[in-house]
């Protein structure tokens, strides 16, 4: 192709892109004109003007639609956006402190994600206490760059799930004492570039554990050796209570128990659960896969308590089995939303609505 017929494709190409630069402008000022109808009839209403549930979905529905070129990041970094100038349409009387890019965002980072309910759970405890915050979520293979895109984003917090709780901790600038003692991390803030871990796994399942039984004296039997096993082991040990580890990974089930001074058998060579209390780790039984156990029903005894840390679905087989032979079990709605507390008043500095953030999972989970 002769130089100047090159010129002329560029300047066709250039006229195209003018074109649509005008479409898009002429959108963007349309539905800013929408959510300002919107904003009036909030108004009216006494409804709440923000809601961070909703703008989070807009952005998971926007992905699952795009078919780029376009990334998820830019993706969602020009949404981002848009969804702010959006808020000042509606909201003008809050102009002074909702600026371009001031809305913070928050984010939970794991693969598989499409799973997880916290951006429900934060997103309605933000709107309930009037946040600015929206909360996403990234299905994440590469940690490393996961975490490069938290600072370049600036993310202010992120909620860590399967598999990095571990390999997570070798890229931050800071680690929690405790967290650093337990060798996992679920939770990140971003302290102005700043990225410290913390691990609110321990607390939310020593929590709802101790709510229905006692954990001193007491073995407690844990499938699984992931970073959720190593918190809820570290926990139930400073609690007084004894900690024997099961896992099909001889090699790494051995690690854990040698970390926190626990037992370890093989999965497959349990015969019968040697304790008290017993809690899957694991995500077998995990929507969608919710007709699965970790263990067969031959271990159960009625005189355990069973206690599963997955909440989708409420009430997993391994959990219907338990109570259908007359044992005490705990879900993991309890767990969940107890960790979720400790994220959100990290993020926010402000008391965490546990009522709220229960009840918008329990909403969304009798849905599906």
């Amino acid at each position: 192709m002769s130089s100047h017929r090159s010129e002329n494709k560029i300047s066709d190409l250039r006229g195209s892109i003018d074109t649509i630069d005008e479409e898009v402008l002429h959108l963007i000022n349309k539905r800013l004109g929408i959510a300002s109808q919107i904003g009036r009839i909030k108004s009216r209403s006494g409804t709440k003007v923000i809601d961070p549930e909703r703008e989070s979905s807009l952005i998971q529905r926007l992905n699952a639609l795009n078919k780029g070129p376009l990334s998820k990041e830019n993706l969602y970094h020009i949404f981002r956006e848009i969804i702010t100038v959006s808020r000042e349409i509606q909201a003008p009387h809050l102009s002074e402190f909702l600026g371009p890019g001031s809305t913070a965002v928050y984010a939970v980072i794991g693969d598989p994600i499409s799973h997880s309910l916290s951006p429900v759970m934060h997103n309605r405890a933000f709107a309930h206490i009037g946040h600015n915050g929206v909360y996403v979520p990234f299905r994440v293979t590469d940690i490393q760059a996961a975490v490069t895109g938290i600072r370049a984003f600036e993310i202010k917090g992120a909620s860590v799930t399967i598999p990095h709780k571990v390999s997570v901790m070798r890229y931050l600038d800071d680690i929690d004492p405790k967290a650093l003692e337990i060798g996992a991390v679920n939770t990140i803030v971003n302290r102005n570039g700043h990225l410290v871990g913390y691990n609110s796994d321990y607390l939310g399942a020593i929590k709802a554990l101790t709510k229905q039984t006692h954990l001193r004296g007491q073995t407690v039997v844990i499938i699984g050796a992931g970073g959720a096993a190593r918190a809820i082991g570290f926990g139930v040990i400073h609690a007084g209570g004894r900690v024997l580890i099961l896992n099909r990974s001889a090699d790494k089930g051995q690690s854990l128990a040698d970390d926190l001074g626990a037992e370890f058998r093989p999965l497959s060579e349990c015969r019968s659960i040697v304790g008290q209390i017993l809690v899957n780790t694991t995500p077998v039984g995990m929507f969608p896969h919710a007709d699965e156990m970790p263990i067969t029903n031959d271990l159960l005894t009625p005189d355990l308590t069973v206690m599963d840390i997955i909440y989708n679905p409420l009430k997993t087989r391994l959990l219907k089995e338990a109570q259908n032979l007359g044992c005490k079990t705990i879900g993991g709605l309890s767990m969940f939303v107890y960790q979720g507390a400790f994220q959100f008043e990290l993020w926010t500095g402000e008391s965490a609505p546990i009522d709220v953030m229960t009840a918008a999972v329990e909403k969304t989970l009798m849905r599906l």
